[in-house]
């Protein structure tokens, strides 16, 4: 996943308590793990997607059954997560990143594209939009 992703869930983890934190990446980078480090994960779940989910619930070689699996996905972690609520704690069943920016002609361009690049970059079903009373602000966006 995403570093941020990692930082956000982890951190997030440690802060409410949690004795035992484990990430799940499908091809876990130097970022990825030095993100996990850092947040303070215990280890990473070479998985990703609808096996970590089964993996973090369930258990599964070294990984002990979790009591709660949060964190970001598409329609398959989402589904997964369906099956697995009431076994374990879910964070929530999310849909695809929605991102609405309205931007007149004063806005950054740049900043504007950076906004709906972050996230489109989550999942090719994303929905990303630009609503601009200015042409100029939309062709450079």
């Amino acid at each position: 996943p995403l570093p941020s992703s990692v930082i956000m869930t982890v951190t997030t983890a440690r802060v409410a308590g949690c004795k035992n934190v484990w990430a799940a990446s499908p091809r876990p980078t130097a970022v990825t793990l030095g993100a996990a480090f850092i947040a303070g994960a215990d280890a990473v779940l070479a998985a990703g997607g609808a096996h970590a989910i089964a993996g973090l619930a369930y258990g599964c070689g070294s990984v002990g059954p979790a009591d709660c699996v949060v964190g970001p996905g598409n329609q398959y972690v989402t589904a997964a997560k369906s099956l697995i609520a009431g076994r374990v704690a879910i964070d929530m069943l999310a849909g695809p990143s929605e991102c609405l920016v309205i931007a007149d002609d004063s806005a950054s361009a740049a900043t504007v594209a950076a906004d709906l690049l972050a996230q489109a970059e989550h999942d090719p079903q994303a929905l990303p939009a630009l609503v601009s009373s200015s042409a100029k602000l939309i062709e450079d966006v």
